[in-house]
């Protein structure tokens, strides 16, 4: 349930409220699924029982590098997943007799291809522009549009009327619609309460409304700062105003946290753009790609970058009762030792949206009650309306997470219940084919794997950025390191692997307590090499310890089988941070490893103490 929450829209993971239409989508999801992985599963294990164990995993290993070069170039080329599927079924109708069936894929794909031939597919998702031409009439006029993003409201891109006060807003936008004038109202705030901007930096600024805002108050220098390169290209080509074509902007098409790491400059204004748009990380099923950009750390790394009148806006579309807001509220209050200026606008009519504004900083001015109360916005909190809630930091970083306790325990029971039927297929397919000392040791290290896999990769991510290019390597990097163990414990013959749990385990408690700093001195390059080479070290010593059983199996096929089936069981128990923190998955992934070695470790002693039991008495 979680790993399709945010993407299925089933809002702040209530799953209580949400418990019968999670089921019903993850039962269709999960069928697909299977159906597809059961299919490719039995083609590999009948290609694995033609050769030898480690030379077939290499094969594995190579196709998978391969996969990740053809995902990193579609993304490179904005690609739809029409033609990634279009790939994947040539390569199938290639290798496979059933000609019929994959005709029908194909229609299939080309029925997906209509569906969205409207849309453009970023290296992040599927992004639609729709027009939205105000009358010639209203100040505003044409070439407006929103911008909708995986089918939802991402952001609207209108002309920005120069005005200096709230009560000018209501005058000038008194023709327009009502969401036009609010979209100014908010642009507005910062603008009130700043001491000077001459120097702003916009994160998560789209394709520029801020930006435009900032241009309208004749800022003198701004740095534009966006993850995804279509939506920051509309800023330059879309956009009513091209606000991206003024001399005064620099654009930067990169993650935030990682433009907040590297980056020296110091600003008068810095502001959070809407950087919540309901995306979640590819690799993980917790995380979204802008969990780093509001934690603890995160901020306090912002805070670095102010001048000392300087203030920070951060922005929201969550009211005042949003869990979301309770969170950001604190996090802002321990990353800058006291309580920011907020501000809430919650909607008077269904189709109206809440939002919210944090301000803070050593240049922040007082704001006048009455514009307030004239533009329909408050202070946040009011009396009882804020409670303790968990503070977001690297470690923890959920701020959109609403888990209560009744919800962990239907986590824990489908935990348990997803363990059900792989463990029953495996042991039967097991039956009478592996000895306990070889197929226990598979699993556990298959659900460690995946552990540390899931940890690497929102460690790098956190350190390089959650972009597309980022994961591509930084997984590639993982199973090139897993390929170069598994040529190694082909050619050194191992016979004794533990010296090679001391060095995973000494590796795993070093990624534990290694920290990434928020803000560095340190030449990037240096910096990125460590925390590259702390993070995969375990990866690689894993890897020989796995080839090096995997070789030694009596059945290869079976004990692939038994790998995998941990490896799912690792996706599901990575969940587990959410109680936890990420940090822990090393530790409770080091737990597993050296589980996977008492298995050895008794098969190993059971010869001698059978000799012992058979040795003739003097």
């Amino acid at each position: 349930m979680l790993a399709f929450a945010t993407p299925l829209n089933v809002g702040h993971l209530n799953l209580i409220d949400n418990l019968f239409a999670c089921v019903l989508i993850l039962a269709f999801l999960v069928f697909n699924l299977t159906v597809v992985f059961m299919s490719l599963g039995r083609v590999m294990g009948q290609e694995f029982a033609t050769m030898p164990a480690l030379k077939a995993y290499s094969f594995n290993l190579l196709g998978s590098l391969a996969g990740v070069v053809c995902f990193a170039v579609c993304s490179w080329l904005w690609l739809p997943p029409a033609v990634w599927l279009a790939l994947t079924a040539l390569l199938a109708f290639l290798l496979s007799d059933r000609k019929l069936v994959l005709a029908i894929g194909a229609a299939l794909i080309t029925l997906i291809a209509f569906v969205y031939r409207e849309s453009t597919w970023s290296p992040y998702g599927n992004i639609r522009i729709v027009a939205n031409h105000e009358d010639d009439n209203t100040p505003l006029g044409t070439g407006n549009y929103i911008l909708l993003s995986n089918g939802d409201f991402y952001h609207e891109a209108v002309r920005i009327l120069p005005a200096r006060s709230l009560s000018e807003i209501k005058t000038l936008y008194k023709n327009c619609p009502m969401l036009e004038g609010a979209v100014r109202t908010w642009l507005e705030i910062p603008f009130l309460v700043a001491s000077g901007w001459d120097r702003v930096l916009v994160l998560g600024a789209g394709s520029g409304d801020d930006v435009q805002a900032a241009i309208v108050h004749d800022a003198k220098h701004i740095d534009a700062v966006d993850i995804d390169p279509f939506i920051a290209s509309c800023g330059f080509k879309r956009h009513p105003e091209r606000p991206y074509l003024n001399d005064k902007v620099k654009v930067f098409v990169e993650d935030a946290r990682t433009y907040l790491r590297y980056n020296k400059d110091k600003y008068d204004l810095i502001q959070f753009g809407y950087l919540d748009p309901g995306q979640a990380l590819r690799v993980t099923s917790f995380l979204r790609i802008d969990n780093y950009v509001y934690t603890k750390e995160s901020i306090q790394a912002t805070l670095n970058h102010l001048n000392d009148h300087g203030i920070i806006s951060m922005s929201l579309s969550t009211g005042g009762s949003s869990p979301v807001t309770r969170r950001l509220y604190k996090t802002i209050t321990e990353a800058w030792g006291k309580p920011p200026l907020t501000i809430i606008r919650e909607h008077t009519r269904p189709c109206d949206g809440d939002w919210s504004f944090f301000f803070f900083g050593p240049g922040l001015k007082p704001i006048n009650q009455a514009s307030l109360d004239e533009a329909g916005l408050r202070l946040y909190p009011r009396q009882n309306e804020y409670f303790d809630t968990r503070t977001a930091t690297d470690d923890w970083p959920f701020l959109y997470l609403d888990f209560t306790i009744a919800a962990a325990y239907i986590y824990l029971l489908t935990l348990v219940a997803a363990m059900g039927l792989p463990l029953q297929l495996l042991a039967k397919g097991l039956s009478g084919k592996l000895v306990p000392s070889e197929v226990l040791p598979m699993l556990f290290l298959g659900l460690a794997f995946m552990l540390m896999e899931t940890k690497s990769i929102t460690a790098l991510s956190l350190l390089y950025g959650s972009t597309w290019i980022v994961n591509s390597v930084v997984i590639g990097v993982i199973l090139l390191l897993a390929f170069l163990a598994n040529m190694l414990a082909d050619r050194l013959r191992l016979t004794r692997l533990a010296p090679w749990y001391v060095c995973l385990t000494l590796s795993l408690l070093l990624d534990y307590f290694f920290r990434i700093p928020a803000y560095s001195e340190q030449h990037p390059l240096w910096l990125s090499f460590l925390s590259a080479v702390i993070c995969c070290l375990p990866v690689f010593f894993s890897g020989i310890i796995f080839s090096t059983l995997f070789k030694r199996s009596s059945n290869s096929v079976m004990s692939l089988a038994a790998n995998i089936t941990g490896a799912a069981f690792g996706g599901i128990l990575e969940n587990l941070c959410i109680f936890t923190g990420v940090k822990s998955l090393s530790l409770l992934a080091l737990a597993l490893y050296l589980l996977s070695g008492l298995p050895l470790l008794f098969a190993a002693k059971k010869p001698a103490i059978e000799n012992l039991q058979t040795e003739p008495s003097n």
